[in-house]
């Protein structure tokens, strides 16, 4: 595929892409984030910054803490590999007896061996323990592992006392006891200030005993009397390492300098001292007087004080190990519970806080909801029904009504409850406002309405005068048609009372047939020739108080049938069940789907007045009548083309029987005798003179206007009818309380009767069938 037909595809997911990434754009604006979650990230940097400064100090107090507890594992490791190397020591002591018993003299049998290493094999089982502890350090652990090799080899050592122990075997106590004065140095490396000073003072002490055993196990091999040849220089070392190690004690121990004038043992251990400072003074070839037994009296006397000194130094270096750990994790915990305790607090504050904020706004929502679609709605809706104001001006009135939410407090909730009060304030001021004014044109249209029924009349008893000795066919078509169109101006005067609210209905005493009530309305539309009957079932009567409303409905739907279609319209009326259907169907060109439906709306219920009501004026007339007697009027398509009316008239406004005043008014005569003649037509462009069709009864529609008299046509000296006036057109029957004078008024609806004659009898003159008429179904 080339890259040109390719090149739409790559645009098309670049642009979606970018659409993608616009609508995430977009969802991060803070204006498109919710209050509750802005509240929330507030809430979250603050808490985050604590947590955050929270836990580094958490951290170092942890790591304190875990420092301190690492140096009081090493202080009692330490103290425990103190009195291993002690009784190693021991040990070795006693094996050096057996191995120099015969130089020394001293007499000694293996129970003092036995007992040491008893000695040795419990501290063995403590150092062991004390291991455990550090299984996982990668440094100290190595160092023990590498002081319990000698340690392995004391089987061997311990086997060769029962026979022959030799001055080699020795040596394996003084590699396990340096190997474990290396894991004293680490202890001293690795613990804290303060307790690695009281650490390396112990080691110290550690260091110049083990100088002063070794010295001892030295002098056990010198023969009394002899030179000291060989053993000078090991000598001379061990006893400088011991002045070293006790003069750095001294210096960085407070206790040191309570050491009496004798050095650690004090007198009793002066002959070991004496001997160290009688080496010291002689040479290597001269011979040396040794005491075997005060010496080893001196020796256990100063091993004894240095061993006393050290276990002083560990046991106050543990327990301030102990008490530094305590007030460590003390330390820690409270810290760590201020800071739970400070988030907890910071949160339910925020949260309390934020709470308020969040229930207060929802609340504004919810109500500004309601508000908006239920209260205000109905307070607007109660003051467009209400006719006045009860002489209170808009503002007034606006001010009398309660506020729909509760001002709580001073915050900016508050203020925005107010501002809404005085937005709902404003809202029913300009209602009010605007219902005034709608009352106000209704009054105006009520007004033109009655001056232009006023007019109507006078200009139909102006057409009555120039009808009454007309002879002129022409003259007296055109007449009937100016009587049409003022028919059809008093049906628009009507439709302005219902506009401006009034009533158009006249005080009737008597119901009306549903055949006379829809050939009343035929009659107040225009085109009244395009309609056609279908159905209409006899004995439905409606009852007084709707008959002129139903008749200004219908003619209404009839009229815009007709006027919007070149076909005739059909109308039908039937009774079903519990109520009356009409329909009237024509064959226009029909509505777009989107305007029938507000059409319809425009029928369900009261539309206010404005420009579209005014522009669909039959249909807003039309909803408010029904709306008045609770008569239900749907627009529905009718089919390949045009539109269907269905008319639904509630079985509480029809009768099955013709009302008393209606069948008193049937003992009169209850038909006119009317000559109908056809006036002149132009067919094919030929003039055609009248010729007289035929002489039918018409049905009287009873609507009371005036009297009339029942009396036939006469004919003229000229052969043409001569109509006396307010008989043969708009024939009615007199009204039971006629007028005793003032001016004569006309009937439309008995006129549009005379109409549909006269277009039946046009009808049948066209046709030439026999002079009969053609009678409309």
């Amino acid at each position: 595929m080339p890259a040109e037909a390719r090149a739409p595809k790559e645009n098309t997911v670049d642009e979606r892409r970018e659409s993608r990434a616009g609508r995430w754009l977009s969802r991060l604006r803070p204006s498109s984030v919710r209050i509750r979650t802005k509240l929330a990230l507030m809430l979250l940097i603050p808490v985050l910054a604590l947590a955050g400064i929270s836990s580094v100090r958490l951290g170092d107090s942890a790591d304190e803490a875990s420092v301190a507890a690492k140096t009081e594992d090493l202080v009692r490791l330490a103290d425990t590999t103190a009195r291993l190397i002690r009784a190693m020591q021991d040990e070795r002591t006693q094996a050096a007896v057996q191995v120099f018993k015969e130089n020394a003299v001293l007499g000694q049998t293996l129970d003092g061996f036995e007992a040491a290493v008893i000695a040795s094999n419990e501290r063995l089982k403590e150092f062991d323990a004390a291991r455990a502890t550090f299984a996982d350090d990668p440094v100290v652990k190595p160092l023990l592992d590498s002081a319990s090799k000698p340690l392995s080899r004391l089987a061997v050592v311990r086997a060769a006392a029962h026979g022959d122990i030799e001055r080699v075997h020795l040596t394996v106590y003084s590699a396990a006891v340096s190997r474990l004065v290396g894991v004293l140095d680490h202890a001293v490396d690795e613990a804290e200030a303060p307790l690695n000073q009281n650490l390396r003072a112990a080691a110290l002490l550690a260091t110049a005993d083990e100088s002063s055993e070794r010295l001892r196990v030295l002098s056990l091999g010198l023969v009394d009397g002899q030179p000291l040849d060989a053993s000078y220089r090991p000598i001379m070392e061990l006893i400088g390492d011991r002045e070293r190690a006790l003069t750095e004690y001294r210096r960085i121990s407070a206790e040191g300098t309570g050491f009496e004038s004798g050095g650690l043992g004090a007198k009793d251990a002066r002959p070991a001292n004496a001997f160290e400072q009688k080496v010291a003074t002689s040479r290597s070839h001269e011979a040396i007087a040794v005491g075997h037994a005060a010496l080893m009296v001196a020796f256990d006397a100063r091993h004894a004080a240095t061993t006393a000194a050290i276990d002083t130094v560990f046991l106050r270096t543990v327990e301030r190990a102990e008490v530094i750990r305590e007030d460590v994790t003390r330390r820690v915990l409270i810290e760590g519970g201020l800071v739970v305790f400070t988030l907890v607090l910071a949160v339910l504050i925020g949260l309390w806080l934020g709470r308020s904020v969040t229930r207060g706004l929802r609340r504004l929502r919810d109500s500004a909801r309601r508000v908006a679609r239920h209260e205000l709605p109905t307070a607007v809706r109660q003051v467009d029904e209400q006719r006045d104001l009860t002489g209170l001006t808009p503002e007034e009135f606006a001010e009398r009504t309660t506020p729909p939410l509760r001002e709580a407090g001073s915050d900016e909730l508050a203020e925005v409850a107010g501002a809404f009060n005085m937005v709902h304030r404003e809202a029913i001021r300009v209602a009010a406002q605007q219902a005034m004014l709608r009352v106000h044109i209704g009054a105006m249209f009520v007004r033109l309405a009655r001056r232009g029924h006023s007019l109507t009349g006078r200009l139909t008893a102006e057409l009555d005068a120039a009808e009454l000795n007309e002879q002129d066919p022409d003259q007296l078509e055109r007449l009937f048609r100016l009587d049409h169109l003022v028919s059809l101006q008093g049906r628009a005067n009507d439709s302005l009372l219902v506009l401006g609210g009034a009533s158009a209905a006249k005080v009737r005493r008597s119901n009306e047939s549903l055949s006379d009530v829809l050939r009343a309305a035929q009659s107040h539309t225009e085109h009244y020739t395009r309609v056609n009957y279908s159905t209409v079932d006899d004995g439905i009567w409606i009852k007084p108080g709707v008959v002129d409303d139903a008749v200004q409905l219908l003619a209404e739907l009839i009229d815009n049938a007709t006027r919007y279609s070149n076909s005739p319209a059909t109308v039908s009326a039937r009774f079903l069940a519990d109520h009356v259907a009409v329909e009237v169907t024509d064959q226009g060109i029909g509505i777009a789907p989107e305007r029938l439906a507000r059409f319809n709306e425009r029928l369900t219920g009261a539309s206010p007045l404005d420009l579209e009501s005014l522009q669909a004026m039959g249909l807003t007339v039309v909803g408010m009548l029904a709306g008045r007697h609770g008569i239900a009027v749907r627009l529905v398509p009718g089919g390949e083309k045009g539109i269907r009316v269905e008319v639904t008239i509630p079985g509480s406004l029809v009768d099955f029987e013709p009302s008393p005043e209606h069948q008193r008014r049937l003992g009169e005569p209850a038909t006119v005798p009317v000559r109908r003649e056809a006036p002149l037509f132009r067919r094919g462009g030929e003039r055609r003179a009248p010729s007289i069709v035929d002489t039918e009864v018409l049905p009287v529609i009873h609507f009371e206007r005036r009297p009339a008299t029942a009396e036939p046509v006469e004919i003229g000296p000229d052969g043409l009818p001569r109509r006396r006036p307010m008989t043969s057109y708009g024939s009615a029957t007199p009204s039971p309380n006629p007028p005793a004078t003032g001016p004569i008024r006309r009937d439309p609806a008995a006129i549009g009767a005379t109409y549909v004659a006269y277009a039946r009898g046009l009808t049948g003159s066209r046709n030439g069938r026999n002079n009969e008429p053609r009678t409309t179904t």
